[in-house]
C-alpha cells in the first residue's frame, strides 16, 4: 500500500482528525485506520525525538524538575515510569539512527521501536550498529510478535558471536530457573504462582498441553463444556501430579517431547566467524523462543532424538496423492514454516491449527496431492472460512500465503512469515550427527 502519510501536510491533518469513521464507506475506513496509525507512528517518533533533546539540554532544570521523566510526568499525560521509559527511549533513539529514521517516516510502530532498542544491549552495542540497516529491513514488515521473536533469536546469536558470558547467570540475584508458590486464602481455595525460564517453561507448557489433549480425547472436556483454556490447563496439571506412576515416564522423571530447531553449525558447536554467519543461525523452540546451545546440550542428555533439524526436504515430506492427512513430519515442518495460523492477520498459534490443502485432494484426478507445496496451516475459524465462505488461497514458493475474499479482492496487507535460515539439504546426515551427539554426551557423563 502507498504510504499515504507521507503526502499529508498540515491542512490534511486537521481533516483527516475530523473525519467520522462511521459515515466511511468499508474501503474508505480500511484506507483511514491505516493512514492514521501510520500519521500516530509519525507523531510518536517526532515526540520521542524532541524528547530526546529537550532532554540533552536540560531544558526541564529552569523549572526547577530534578529529572526530564519528572517534568513530563507532572505535564503530560503519563506515568512516571512511562516518562521515565520515553526519556530513555529518546537517548537510545540518539545512537540509532536507522530506527530512528524508519519510526519517523512511520515504517516503525513504537512497540517495535522499543524492541530494537532493548535488543541493543550495551555488550552488543557494536554489532547492532553493524547491523542496524540489517535489523530494521527484517523487522519492518513483521507482525510485534513474530518481531520481537526474531530479535530475541538474533540478540541470543549476536551474544554468542561476541563471546559474552552473562556474569549474573550464577551468580547472587540472577533469574531462576524455576519457583513456584502455593498459598492458601482465607476461604480455604489456593493460589499457584511462578515463574520459569524458557527451557523449562517449554517443558511444562509441553507436558500440561498433552495432558489437555489426551483428556479431551477419553471424554473428560468437551468443546462446550464451558471451561476456559486456564480451567483446562489447571485441571491437567493436577491429573499430572495425581498420576505419579504413570507409563511413560522413567524412575519418576517425566519425559515429554520437546522440539528444537537448530543450524548445522550451532549443532556442531562451532563458533560464529561474522555478522553473515549469525543471521544464518538459529536455535530455538519450534513455536517461537530462543534456547541457547548449552540448553540444547542439556536437552540431549536426557532424549531420544526422532530428528532434531527440521527441513521441507526430509522425512518424506512430499507423500505423494495415495495420502490423505499430513503426515506428523509434515506437520512439523508446517509449525516450522508458518509458526501459525497462515490467513493474513491471524495469530492462532500452530497448536489450535489444521493442515489444510491449497488445492482440494481429490485422488481420482492427481489433483491436490499431500505435500508441502499444497499444505498450509489454518486454525480451525479460517479453515471453515475457507472452505464454507468462498476465500481463495495462494500458496508461494517462499512459503508466504496470499488469500482473495469471495468477491476476488485481495485482503491487504500481507505480512511475511519471520524471516528463517536457510536449513540444510541433507537432514539425514543431522540426525546420524544428533545421535552421535547424545552417545557422547552419555559416554561423557
Amino acid at each position: 500500500m502507498e504510504d499515504a502519510s507521507a503526502t499529508i501536510d498540515t491542512a490534511d491533518l486537521a481533516g483527516l482528525f475530523d473525519e467520522a469513521p462511521a459515515d466511511l464507506p468499508e474501503a474508505a475506513l480500511v484506507e483511514h485506520l491505516l493512514v492514521l496509525h501510520r500519521v500516530k507512528a509519525r507523531l510518536d517518533a517526532a515526540v520521542t525525538a524532541a524528547t530526546g533533546v529537550f532532554d540533552a539540554k536540560k531544558t526541564w532544570a529552569a523549572d526547577g524538575a530534578r529529572t526530564g521523566a519528572g517534568w513530563l510526568a507532572a505535564r503530560v499525560d503519563l506515568s512516571a515510569t512511562n516518562a521515565k521509559a520515553e526519556v530513555h527511549l529518546a537517548r537510545d533513539l540518539r545512537t540509532m539512527p536507522v530506527v530512528d529514521a524508519s519510526a519517523r517516516a512511520g515504517r516503525l510502530g513504537r512497540a517495535k521501536v522499543y524492541l530494537l532498542a532493548k535488543a541493543r544491549t550495551p555488550e552488543l552495542a557494536d554489532v547492532f550498529a553493524q547491523q542496524e540497516t540489517y535489523l530494521v529491513a527484517e523487522v519492518e514488515p513483521l507482525r510485534v510478535d513474530d518481531a520481537r521473536r526474531f530479535l530475541a533469536r538474533w540478540q541470543q546469536m549476536a551474544r554468542l558471536h561476541v563471546g559474552w558470558i552473562d556474569p549474573d547467570e550464577n551468580g547472587p540475584g540472577a533469574a531462576p530457573q524455576a519457583a513456584i508458590s502455593l498459598s492458601p486464602t482465607f476461604d480455604g481455595r489456593f493460589v499457584l504462582d511462578g515463574e520459569l525460564d524458557a527451557e523449562n517453561g517449554a517443558i511444562v507448557r509441553t507436558v500440561i498441553s498433552a495432558e489437555v489433549d489426551e483428556m479431551f480425547r477419553v471424554g473428560v472436556f468437551k468443546s462446550d463444556d464451558g471451561l476456559t483454556p486456564a480451567e483446562r490447563r489447571g485441571q491437567a496439571l493436577v491429573q499430572i501430579l495425581l498420576r505419579k506412576g504413570h507409563t511413560g515416564m522413567k524412575n519418576g522423571e517425566i519425559r515429554p517431547s520437546v522440539e528444537v530447531i537448530v543450524d548445522e553449525q550451532t549443532m556442531r558447536g562451532v563458533p560464529i566467524d561474522d555478522t553473515d554467519d549469525l543471521n544464518a543461525r538459529i536455535c530455538e523452540f519450534v513455536d517461537g523462543g530462543p534456547v541457547t546451545p548449552a540448553a540444547l546440550q542439556r536437552f540431549l542428555c536426557n532424549a531420544t532424538v526422532h530428528r532434531l533439524v527440521i527441513s521441507v526436504d526430509g522425512e518424506v515430506l512430499d507423500a505423494g496423492y495415495d495420502i490423505r492427512l499430513a503426515n506428523r513430519a509434515q506437520r512439523r515442518a508446517l509449525r516450522y514454516r508458518h509458526q501459525g495460523c497462515a490467513f493474513p492477520g491471524c495469530s492462532a498459534p500452530a497448536s489450535w491449527c489444521e493442515a489444510h490443502h491449497v488445492v482440494s485432494y481429490d485422488p481420482d484426478d492427481e489433483a491436490g496431492p499431500t505435500d508441502m507445496a499444497n499444505l498450509v496451516l489454518l486454525c480451525r475459524f479460517h479453515h471453515h472460512r475457507v472452505h464454507d465462505d468462498g476465500y481463495q488461497l495462494t500458496l508461494n514458493p517462499d512459503g508466504t500465503v496470499e488469500v482473495r475474499r469471495p468477491d476476488d479482492t485481495p485482503i491487504t496487507p500481507v505480512r511475511p512469515p519471520p524471516s528463517r535460515p536457510a536449513q540444510p539439504a541433507e537432514p539425514d546426515e543431522m540426525v546420524i550427527l544428533a545421535r552421535e551427539r547424545v552417545r557422547s554426551l552419555r559416554l561423557a557423563a
